[in-house]
């Protein structure tokens, strides 16, 4: 009996459609629908939101079955299913504990069957055989689609969940960038900072300063804490809390503590938005003018080389 194959460029698009599909519904079905061990495991590393790590899931769903249905190669088709079963698995040993494994048992059946499908997809041999684009081609042409699927996703909104008591619309909730970066060489006063946290400005005044932007679920600020200001220093140091947004939860379940800061002020941004911010974010102050920020993606302003 012949074994059961796939032509490569239709494993590669029913691959695509899984991980797409996937992606749509749960744009569809609201935020709470994403990968959970994936959303716990960028809260764990980065420090993100529930809101913003579903939303960074969903992107790179997107830009992964473009990708793959663009390149068309066993090889990308294989790791991606294998990727989405793994997830699944994922998914199923944590719903078990909660009592609602169908779902995810499904589509760990699903992504299953697409990994064994795709991985007998013959490999070509030979390159006189080949159709369609060159392997530099399908790599540019990738790159572009899945560039323009997770900016798809970036302005993308999930759906509100159903109200099924009729209490009215729930509100849409505002986010707010504070990437200060761009304020590097700007007057602390003409920064978002005056706009947000008016009292610390002023308390700041000519002074040198550090404000450590943090969020207390967050390991890597309590590592920054407990590293550079567990003793006192010389200059003022602001702790700033960044809190949940509205009708958030928070993703982690170990409690970190406190923070270790021997001579912090507490500040606390104004809870209800979503702030975008990559805690720990460090911003020094020297004569009233912003000279260095950095955050969870680069910068070091505590030593100067």
């Amino acid at each position: 009996m012949p074994k059961l194959r796939l032509h490569p460029r239709l494993a590669a698009i029913a691959v695509a459609a899984f991980i797409a599909g996937a992606a749509i519904v749960q744009l569809r079905l609201g935020e709470s629908s994403t990968p959970a061990p994936l959303r716990e495991l960028l809260a764990w590393l980065f420090g993100y939101e529930p809101a913003t790590a579903a939303r960074l899931i969903v992107g790179g769903e997107l830009a992964l079955a473009a990708a793959i249905a663009c390149v068309g190669r066993p090889f990308l088709s294989v790791f991606g299913a294998g990727t989405a079963a793994f997830v699944c698995l994922a998914c199923l040993s944590a719903a078990l504990r909660q009592g609602h494994a169908w779902t995810p048992a499904l589509a760990l059946a699903g992504a299953s069957a697409l990994t064994v499908l795709a991985a007998r997809v013959p490999v070509q041999h030979d390159p006189s055989a080949r159709r369609g684009l060159s392997p530099a081609w399908s790599a540019l042409l990738a790159l572009a689609t899945a560039t323009a699927a997770g900016g798809f996703a970036s302005s993308t909104r999930f759906a509100e969940p159903a109200d099924p008591a009729g209490a009215g619309a729930k509100s849409k909730m505002i986010s707010i960038d504070l990437d200060l970066k761009p304020y590097i060489g700007t007057a602390l006063t003409e920064s978002p900072i005056m706009t947000y946290l008016p009292s610390m400005v002023q308390k700041i005044g000519m002074e040198t300063a550090f404000i450590v932007f943090y969020n207390p679920a967050c390991d890597a600020c309590h590592t920054l804490f407990s590293g550079n200001f567990a003793e006192p220093r010389l200059e003022l140091v602001f702790a700033v809390e960044i809190p949940l947004a509205d009708g958030a939860v928070s993703a982690m379940h170990d409690e970190l503590g406190p923070i270790e800061c021997a001579s912090c002020e507490h500040e606390m941004l104004p809870p209800g938005p979503l702030w975008l911010i990559a805690p720990p974010m460090t911003v020094k102050v020297e004569r009233g003018v912003i000279t260095c920020v950095a955050d969870r993606f680069g910068g070091d302003c505590l030593n100067p080389q």
